[in-house]
Order: structure tokens, then sequence, then C-alpha cells
């Protein structure tokens, strides 16, 4: 009986059908999707690192009203415009109060202030004391330091100082009016202020050689000539610092 030969399959044949196998398990094969990447939420942009980032702008700060003065119209904007001309005096007056640790008692331009009356009588507003008087001045100063260390007084302004006496008479003073050696004015001063201010010169005044008026703008007088009281009549009987009994 013959044998039988195996039939030999030609390799082209052989790669094809490897190819339609190859291409089947492919199709079958399941297919990953990949993702879409995450959409990105715009931000700020900042700027290249060779450029400098611009500072934040400023908010300015609130602005603060200026304390009303009842003198306004001699404040520092006149004083300042005065002093231009009298700037040596000023300088001079204002080392000395500095020598002597007097400088913050009293603002410069309130100390300087002369009677309330110089534009009627055609004179400055403002005055430096000759230096003789600079004692006195000084003993003024230490004076109203005082009264605020105690704190009798508080708040207050000096709206009339030293006189030459030309100008005090012109301003209807006193011929023997202590403005002509060295006083002050002082306003606005609180009724409880006052009376303050009233027991001190009862309790110390004497010792302080310390005189005190009231006039009837409200105004108080304060020196250190003489231990004494007035009001309105200009005589110590209708001074605000006695008590009925000692009128």
């Amino acid at each position: 009986m013959p044998q039988l030969r195996p039939r030999r399959i030609a390799p082209a044949r052989i790669g094809a059908a490897a190819l339609l196998v190859l291409a089947g398990l492919v199709a079958c094969t399941p297919r990953i999707q990949t993702p879409p990447p995450p959409a990105t939420i715009p931000g700020p942009v900042s700027p290249p690192l060779d450029q400098p980032v611009p500072p934040a702008p400023l908010t300015p700060p609130p602005a603060v009203p200026e304390p009303k003065l009842a003198d306004g119209e001699r404040g520092p904007v006149l004083f300042a415009h005065w002093r231009t001309s009298n700037a040596a005096q000023v300088d001079r007056f204002e080392q000395f109060l500095a020598r002597e640790d007097l400088a913050g008692v009293v603002p410069t331009y309130q100390l300087l202030r002369s009677a309330s009356m110089w534009k009627e009588c055609k004179a400055d507003p403002f005055d430096v004391p000759p230096p003789a008087l600079w004692p006195k001045v000084r003993e003024v100063l230490v004076l109203l330091r005082e009264l605020r260390r105690e704190r009798v007084l508080s708040d207050f302004e000096v709206v009339s100082a030293y006189r030459a006496p030309v100008l005090n008479r012109c301003a209807g003073g006193a011929p023997g009016s202590s403005h002509q050696i060295f006083a002050v004015d002082i306003a606005p001063i609180a009724e409880a202020a006052g009376l303050r201010l009233c027991g001190f010169w009862r309790e110390q005044g004497q010792q302080w050689d310390m005189g005190v008026s009231r006039y009837p703008s409200g105004r108080i007088h304060i020196d250190r000539n003489g231990f004494r009281t007035w009001g309105a009549s200009h005589k110590r009987g209708s001074s605000y610092c006695l008590d009925t009994t000692d009128r």
C-alpha cells in the first residue's frame, strides 16, 4: 500500500493566514479611549519676570478736619506770612522758649497775637515782646503749664498776649494793662473749666501772684502781676471768681 505524504503548504499562504487571524484579534479587542484633558480656568496673567510689578494704588487717608479756632483769621497761615518779614525776632524768641523748656505750652502763633483790634488800629496781627519782657513771658507760661498739669484747663486758645503801649491805648486797654508787660487772654473756656480756674485762684493764686478776670465776651485774662481779680466793671466786686460773701 503506498504511503501518504503530508501535503506541504506554501509559506506565502501561512503568512496570509496569520495576518487574517491577527486582524480578527485586533477587531475583537475593545478600544481604550483616552479622556480629554480637563478644561482650564483662565487666571490672572503674570507679568514677565524681566518686568517690574507695578505697585498697588495707594488709598489716601481720610481727611482730618482742622480744629476751629476762636480767632480763625490770625491762624498759622497768616502767621507764616507775617513771619517772613520778622524771622530773626521770632527765631530768637523761640530759641528762648526752647532753652526754658516752654516751647510746647502754647503755639507760637497764638503766643504772639497782639490786640484783637489790630485791624482797627492799623497794627500788626502779631508782635514779639521786647527781650527785656521775656522773663515775664516765662512766668506766665509756667503758670499755664501748671494749670494744664493739674487739669484745671485742658483745651484753650490764647487770643491776645503782648500789646505795645500805643496799640494798647488804641484798643481801649487800661493805662496800666498787664498786656503791656505780658498777659494772656484765653478762649473758649467751658463753664466747668472756668469754675476750676476760680478754685485754683482762690487756693493757690496768691503764691502764684496770679491775676484773673473774665470779660463779658467770655474771654478770661490771666497774668502774674499781682493776686487780684475783677470782672466786667473792671472792679473786684464784679468778678465771677468771688463768692457772694467775698464781694
